[in-house]
């Protein structure tokens, strides 16, 4: 699968990331979007641990990490992971 975007960033609190805005920008990622998003988190060991997930973009370019998620990949708030940006969906707007 093609990769859209690849950058790095801090997990905040409850598994908060933000999609930089310059990326955002160039997609025309809004608020309600959906993104496809595959996360990798390096350990000393060698091969990262990875998943992806879709989620619904929040304001500011937010998105969570599902908590199953980031309990099976160890993540927690101030770790620095990567995220590839897989693809980007506009939220269906009401007819």
């Amino acid at each position: 699968m093609e990769v859209l975007a690849k950058f790095h960033v801090i997990v905040h609190k409850i598994g908060r990331i933000i999609i930089p805005a310059g990326t955002r920008k160039f997609y025309g990622i809004e608020p309600d979007d959906f993104v496809e998003i595959r996360i990798l988190k390096y350990e000393s060991s060698g091969k990262p641990r990875e998943g992806t997930f879709t989620a619904r973009v929040g304001e500011q370019g937010s998105v969570f990490i599902p908590k199953t998620l980031r309990e099976v990949m160890g993540i927690k708030p101030g770790d620095v992971i990567e995220v590839l940006l897989l693809a980007h969906y506009k939220a269906g707007k009401g007819e």
